[in-house]
């Protein structure tokens, strides 16, 4: 098969970027013919991470990854929560063109036809398998898509629990949010993942097939518990709360999630206030979690090394979507605030130029369908939402596209909403149109402004907005630009049935 390694990108307004024929500066080394690919997804991970510039955690692995990748710093996620972003990702659709807003959402719904992002490499003759948390954490059969894969997909396995210690065990519901147990790793299900899926790369390296597999990490989900080794990492004192506690000025109440993930937790209260001794526990808690998910990361680096698997593997590091850990007055994910959306993203394969060097090219989640295919050599996938990134995999200082869009549905339930956010982000700035579904009619808007610690400030290495600057005539003319982009990629990116409708009648 042939592989196109020759682009140069224009940007179009609102559009992103299309491919014209031209040399790049460096093109990537020919990759065996039908190279592995090791596609490694974490719940819930931030960019809390030494390779992204945060100095209190411990992720010696992934930061070892990154030192071998092309690390994405302006990844962005569609909409910030497990299913709706899972779903972009392995289908290359916005949740408008799935229809998938809620972890409850079945994109076959919508589409049953539609060929996801493991699929299309099942279909090309590669053994596809799926371990853990890829497509949903919920264990029913539909919502792990069972066609996506050689083999029936394995969300957990026998004895694989939240939870280690007795105390905390057999309970119906949500138990404690966080839990310090002194045990192995496989104490806990990451753990038994981390073991599974060594043994499954053993496995696939002794075939002649070459694989898809994707090895979902529960952790740093909810609830925050890992071995105790990893909680001894940290001193309690170290997380603190240091500014940015409060809500944005100026900002929608609609901006702000209305259901308590954490307020579900049984020791701790419904509406999500309390104190800062349980403040620095939970994050203490989070930060452990992260540190125990990237040893168990590190198992599977290590895995591909040591089966001779590393040279004929593409390796792609990716969290689902952000986390906000009181940070602004809020808790876990859910918006379309900085801190919920921007998502840590690597992506390493054999002989890459530049390994090491990270890229600020603006980047959408519905790229990585496009990319992936076009890095293995295979045949371009037809109507994605996406843009291959394969130039920037080449040559880290080009750009993908001018902004990038994220949304959110209210409320959040499985049927069609009756508000949407949508938001696209810039380089420097971010604008959210808030408007009645499927109409489109506006509520509320938000603009914040990031070169400007009036409107944003840097926490933990990542953006926390300060005040909503909407209403600020400096701002007009570039909210004007925004704006425009917002409804140029609305109309030319989603497939609405209703609004195409409405827009039919009223000619």
């Amino acid at each position: 098969m042939k592989r196109a390694t020759n682009y140069t990108y224009i940007i179009l307004l609102g559009l992103g970027v299309v491919p014209l024929s031209s040399t790049l500066a460096s093109e990537i080394s020919p990759l065996p013919a039908t190279p592995n690919v090791l596609f490694i997804a974490v719940d819930d991970l931030r960019t809390s991470l030494g390779c992204y510039g945060d100095t209190l955690v411990k992720s010696p692995n992934i930061d070892r990854l990154a030192q071998q990748s092309r690390r994405f710093t302006r990844a962005y996620c569609h909409q910030a929560v497990c299913g709706p972003s899972r779903n972009s990702i392995l289908t290359g659709r916005l949740p408008d063109n799935t229809r998938v807003w809620h972890n409850r959402n079945l994109f076959r719904d919508t589409l049953p036809d539609l060929v996801t992002l493991p699929e299309y490499f099942k279909n090309h003759g590669y053994h596809a398998k799926s371990l853990g948390k890829v497509f949903s954490g919920r264990d029913r059969e539909e919502e792990q898509d069972p066609q996506s894969w050689s083999v029936p997909p394995l969300l957990k396995g026998p004895g694989w629990s939240n939870y280690a210690l007795p105390e905390n065990q057999g309970h119906s519901g949500k138990g404690v949010a966080a839990e310090m147990a002194d045990v192995p790793d496989e104490g806990y299900s990451d753990g038994k993942l981390a073991a599974l899926a060594v043994e499954t790369l053993k496995d696939l390296a002794k075939r002649e097939q070459p694989f898809f597999l994707a090895v979902g990490f529960f952790k740093p989900h909810l609830p925050f518990c890992a071995p105790k080794k990893y909680w001894d990492l940290y001193d309690p004192a170290q997380f603190e709360l240091s500014s940015s506690t409060t809500r944005t000025l100026g900002a929608p109440d609609i901006a702000y999630h209305e259901h308590r993930e954490l307020g579900g937790y049984k020791d701790v209260p419904k509406d999500e206030k309390f104190g800062a001794d349980k403040t620095r526990h939970l994050r203490h808690g989070y930060y452990a979690c992260v540190s125990y998910a990237d040893t168990q990361v590190g198992k599977l680096l290590d895995a591909l090394e040591r089966f001779g698997l590393e040279d004929n593997t593409i390796v792609v590091f990716w969290g689902d979507h952000g986390y906000a850990l009181g940070e602004g007055d809020r808790w876990c994910k859910s918006t379309n605030f900085e801190m919920d959306t921007r998502t840590p993203l690597m992506l390493r394969f054999p002989g890459m130029p530049q390994a090491g060097v990270a890229t600020e090219a603006l980047i959408e989640y519905v790229d990585l369908y496009p990319t992936i295919v076009e890095l293995a050599g295979l045949p371009a996938a037809a109507d994605l939402d996406g843009t291959s990134l394969v130039p920037i995999l080449n040559d880290p200082r080009r750009e993908a596209r001018p902004f990038v869009l994220s949304q959110f549905a209210r409320p959040f339930d499985p049927t069609p909403p009756e508000v949407m956010g949508y938001s696209v982000r810039t380089r420097a700035h971010r604008y959210t149109r808030w408007v009645r579904w499927p109409s489109r009619d506006l509520l509320a808007e938000e603009f914040y402004d990031y070169t400007a610690s009036r409107s944003a400030v840097r926490q933990d290495g990542i953006f926390v907005e300060r005040e909503n600057v909407i209403l600020d005539p400096a701002y007009g003319k570039l909210r004007e630009q925004l704006s425009a982009m917002l409804d140029q990629t609305l109309e030319t990116r989603t497939n609405i049935e209703e609004l195409k409708q409405r827009k039919r009648e009223s000619r």
